[in-house]
């Protein structure tokens, strides 16, 4: 069977989110297989595009890679539907990439490199979140369960949609603020704008994930799905 994989990633309205979409193609180059990447938003390089690319190659199934967090309305709805809309050959899609080790372990140095500069100060996560499917909410607070074990220090797991909302946050104590995004959207920027108006004695951490990282998560997933070694 030939199997094709195809990396979705969610995209822009106007433009390709290009170190992260670099980051995804240079990881394909190590591999000996079909792929594809395709984006949710936009007109350029979409989902369906990247079938289409992958088809002409004549792939018997189709591995599809959300190369997104955790799993809201764009992986648990609109990536499935619009691949049973186009899609001609049978596929298969993994999990976002939130839960894997290599997420973790990327998060977990990044955070205790910032706790030895600042020994007093807990730790924040700020992810997306979503009102409508309890898996973001769920895997965002494990996260912050073992953090807070690994660590030795508390760890608050907050989103921009949906309990606890990252803006409910009071006092003048300082916190260490992670931001769960890819790219330097504009959501993510925003919310790193709020910060900086409203608790400038917070430290606020870059929210890009380096390509070790991403190609890590990559290839843990694609090894779960039995593609790779």
């Amino acid at each position: 069977m030939k199997i094709g994989i195809m990396y979705v990633l969610h995209g822009r309205k106007t433009s390709i989110p290009q170190k992260l979409y670099d980051i995804v193609k240079d990881f394909s180059h190590t591999l000996d297989l079909p792929q594809a990447i395709g984006m949710l938003e936009g007109q350029q390089h979409t989902l369906e595009d990247a079938v289409r690319e992958l088809e002409k190659q004549k792939v018997d199934k189709i591995i599809v890679v959300p190369v997104l967090l955790f799993p809201a309305t764009h992986a648990r709805e609109d990536i499935p539907q619009r691949m049973q809309a186009c899609a001609g050959v049978p596929f298969e899609i993994c999990e976002t990439l939130g839960t894997t080790k290599a997420v973790y372990d990327w998060l977990k140095d990044r955070l205790q490199e910032a706790a030895e500069t600042h020994p007093t100060f807990p730790i924040m996560l700020v992810a997306h979140g979503t009102t409508h499917y309890p898996e973001p909410g769920e895997q965002l607070e494990r996260i912050a369960a073992a953090l807070r074990s690994d660590l030795g220090r508390d760890v608050f797991a907050t989103n921009h949609l949906g309990e606890p909302h990252y803006q409910a946050i009071s006092g003048e104590l300082p916190y260490i603020v992670q931001r769960l995004f890819f790219t330097d959207g504009y959501l993510a920027k925003n919310i790193g704008f709020w910060f900086e108006k409203n608790r400038p004695q917070d430290v606020l951490l870059e929210q890009l994930l380096d390509a070790e990282a991403v190609h890590k998560a990559l290839k843990e997933r694609l090894e779960d799905a039995g593609c790779i070694r």
